[in-house]
């Protein structure tokens, strides 16, 4: 996957955290975060961030980042 797909995957993934993050605690909103992705995030994309989680670490909101690394767990 290009970079500007890792880009565009770090906008999706920051964007949802926003607008989920009035929905509970930090750990509530990472978990439906995580299950979001993984529901509708197909294994390609989900994939292309766990393989370039540590690279993209500084580019995610701090709940985006808890939800991508507990999707990377899962898969």
């Amino acid at each position: 996957m290009t970079e500007a797909n890792i880009e565009r995957l770090v906008k999706m993934a920051n964007q949802i955290a926003l607008n989920m993050a009035a929905n509970g605690t930090e750990e509530e909103v990472a978990e439906q975060i995580a299950q979001h992705l993984g529901k509708f995030w197909p294994p390609s994309m989900k994939d292309s961030v766990s393989e370039h989680l540590p690279a993209i670490q500084s580019k995610l909101s701090p709940i985006a980042y808890k939800a991508l690394l507990g999707l990377s767990k899962e898969n």
